[in-house]
């Protein structure tokens, strides 16, 4: 309901009276203001026109068919557009009436069997309207796919356009919900997983392979809890696998290679071991790491090819610091393949890679490209990830036969030599060498063949000595300047600053408390007298407004004196103004006639006010 509505202010809307008076058009109600607004809302009158079968026909043919091109504006974008809000509008009553009927779903539907590329706008509008439809009937929706033959083939034809793909993802995630149980299931009946391998063959465009790779993952994701996937079986199969390969590993850089490796890279992730592996033969491993086993010299090779765009090399890039060729996101995808790999635990394939000499290759790329943060990160996953694991001679080759103690002793050297330079800058992968150095130290401290390797390169002694020691203590520094006047020792910080008597014995606390409560009293008379001094008294008022207060004062300390106090201080007041009266009559000249009763209570009063 609308806010007038709620609140009593209720006026008729334009749109009941278009449709009280009985003669309007569907288009009359879309050009009215608040169509969407009382469709929200929930306006019966409307709701009851708009879940009519010939509406929602009309509504659908405004987002599945195109309009011509003589067409007014109104049908090429204000139509569609309203239409699809109205059928997204997510009310119950609307979707529950489409499906009341299945010829409008067969409209909705229909619109993907058309040969490709898709109107965007149009696809669009019908992609949502599907996806909010399936969202809020999922078992129905997922039992009238599974009547429409071949709707899974009509979504994969239009794989390259961005809103189908997100429609086909809706479709896998419904396994997650209640009403979605058995999808899975039921797509490995339909073909799924060789469908859209086969997308990636190398005629398809970059979007294909992307949106390609980004359903098979989102399978996998899918089914990470369950080992017993039937979409994961058929990833998994050597056939398809095998397929696979055959596409991402051409002779160049391609998208190809670079998507298809991301669903290798997720399928290796449930692949992992907790524990070091050292028994499992390659004979023995999964299809998947025989495959990778095999392939791997290939997938080796990419890490020294060129990154080519359309055939052509790519262009080198100008920096302040001179002319580069960037490193691509092929290699750097590659490099992660391999950071994955290692990170399985399997002794066999470890022994594979030292083979092949691939950490070699990735120190030399890290080296190469000093401001390449990305490469910089990944290769020192896969450092860490071997100094942190149980494999002693994968750390050791790393060290020794990849080089890594030795290209570390010169990109220090080469990196003060640089900084050393008039306008000189630190290399871009210095910290990350820091870090690695110091997991280095701190792994031979428990691994003594790594200590020996340490203690017998005079080169690396001298850089912890030297360069490391000194990055280390800067760092250790803090950023904010402390005087060592204010410092605090953590011991004393407590006793230094415990003001609250908890040290003291039981005397001295109350002595403690006594002196604080005197200061307390002195602290309120001067704030007393600091206020009366700030007051600004004119002239005529003065004597008033003195009178009043040292009356509030005397009255204050009245209240406060004990009652023997009280009586002792009227005593001394009343021989006080007796001298003071008496001394007063003594200075007066004498009169003839009697002074008023009054007058002397007013001479006193004012003499007693000027003291």
């Amino acid at each position: 309901m609308s806010f007038w509505k709620t609140f009593g202010f209720h006026t008729v809307s334009a749109i009941d009276t278009l449709i009280e008076s009985g003669d309007f058009t569907l288009e009359q109600l879309l050009d009215e203001e608040e169509i969407l607004q009382e469709t929200k809302s929930q306006n019966k009158k409307l709701l009851d026109f708009l879940t009519e079968p010939e509406t929602l026909k009309k509504l659908l043919t405004y987002i599945t068919v195109e309009p011509k091109e003589e067409d007014d504006p109104k049908r090429k974008f204000k139509y569609p557009f309203l239409a699809c809000e109205i059928l997204a509008s997510e009310v119950w009553a609307i979707c529950d009436a489409m499906y009341q009927d299945h010829s409008l779903l067969n409209v909705l539907y229909g619109y993907f069997e058309k040969d490709p590329p898709l109107n965007p706008l149009l696809s669009s509008y019908s992609s949502r309207v599907a996806g909010i439809l399936l969202q809020k009937k999922v078992a129905e929706t997922i039992e009238y796919m599974k009547e429409r033959r071949d709707i899974i083939g009509q979504f994969l034809k239009h794989l390259g356009n961005a809103s189908v793909m997100d429609l086909l993802l809706k479709v896998i995630q419904c396994e997650d919900s209640n009403d979605g149980v058995g999808v899975l299931e039921w797509l490995c009946t339909t073909d799924l997983i060789s469908a859209l391998v086969a997308k990636f063959e190398p005629h398809n465009s970059a979007e294909v392979h992307e949106n390609a790779a980004q359903a098979l993952v989102d399978i996998i994701l899918v089914s990470m809890n369950s080992s017993s996937s039937p979409l994961i079986a058929q990833i998994e199969s050597q056939v398809v696998l095998e397929k696979l390969f055959s596409f991402i590993l051409t002779d160049e850089l391609s998208s190809g290679l670079l998507h298809g490796l991301t669903v290798v890279i997720e399928l290796l992730r449930r692949h992992v071991n907790e524990q070091h592996d050292n028994s499992t033969k390659v004979e023995e491993l999964p299809s998947l790491f025989k495959l990778i086993v095999a392939h791997l010299p290939k997938l080796h090779s990419y890490l020294s090819l060129k990154t080519r765009t359309n055939n052509r090399l790519t262009v080198v890039m100008p920096l302040p610091s001179g002319e580069f060729e960037p490193l691509g996101f092929y290699r750097l995808k590659v490099i992660e393949f391999f950071a994955i790999l290692i990170v399985t635990n399997y002794g066999s394939i470890d022994a594979e890679i030292m083979k092949t000499g691939v950490l070699s290759t990735c120190l030399s790329l890290f080296f190469q490209y000093p401001w390449n943060n990305f490469l910089h990160s990944t290769v020192e996953q896969v450092i860490q990830t071997i100094l942190d694991g149980e494999n002693e001679e994968l750390k050791i080759h790393l060290l020794r036969d990849a080089k890594l103690l030795d290209r570390i002793c010169e990109a220090s050297r080469e990196n003060d030599e640089e900084c050393a330079k008039p306008k000189g800058v630190r290399r871009g992968y210095m910290g990350h060498i820091t870090s690695i150095s110091t997991s280095i130290i701190n792994i031979a401290t428990t691994t003594p063949s790594i200590e020996r390797l340490l203690t017998s390169s005079e080169s690396w002694t001298a850089y912890v000595k030297g360069a490391l020691a000194s990055t280390r203590e800067k760092e250790s520094k803090s950023l904010a300047y402390m005087p060592s006047d204010f410092a605090v020792d953590e011991n004393e910080e407590g006793d230094e600053y415990d003001d609250n008597g908890d040290d003291y014995s039981p005397e001295e606390q109350d002595q403690f408390r006594l002196d604080q409560d005197d200061e307390d009293e002195e602290e309120d008379e001067e704030e007393e007298g600091v206020v009366m001094q700030s007051r600004r008294i004119d002239d005529g008022e003065e004597d008033t407004i003195e009178s009043e207060v040292w009356e509030e004062k005397e009255i204050q300390d009245t209240e406060e004196s004990t009652p023997q106090q009280q009586q002792q201080e009227n005593q001394s007041q009343s021989e006080e103004s007796s001298q003071k009266h008496q001394q007063q009559e003594e200075d007066q000249p004498q009169s003839t006639e009697p002074a008023p009763s009054s007058a002397p209570s007013q001479v006193n009063t004012t003499t007693e006010i000027s003291v």
